[in-house]
């Protein structure tokens, strides 16, 4: 996942996919890229730490509870949860 900055990201106003909690019970919201729209990544945004990455994803489907796929914000850093000992 490579880091989006965020500021520059939400002044664009994404458009708003989806949103999730993950196993750290951390609320994650899912973006269209506001000027590729679904051409590029879904990128995925924690708000309470004000970060954002790129998915590695081109939809939604794979982000559900308890997903090994879902992004998680842990160590300064958003990784797929099957790259976190947990």
């Amino acid at each position: 996942m490579t880091k989006v900055n965020y500021t520059k990201l939400m002044a664009l106003n994404p458009f708003l996919l989806d949103s999730f909690i993950n196993q750290l019970g951390q609320k994650f919201d899912l973006y269209e890229h506001p000027t590729k729209g679904d051409e590029a990544e879904v990128i995925a945004v924690i708000e309470e730490f004000k970060e954002a990455v790129n998915s590695g994803f081109f939809d939604t489907g794979d982000f559900y509870e308890g997903s090994d796929y879902n992004p998680l914000y842990k160590d300064g850093e958003i990784k797929c949860a099957f790259e976190f000992d947990l």
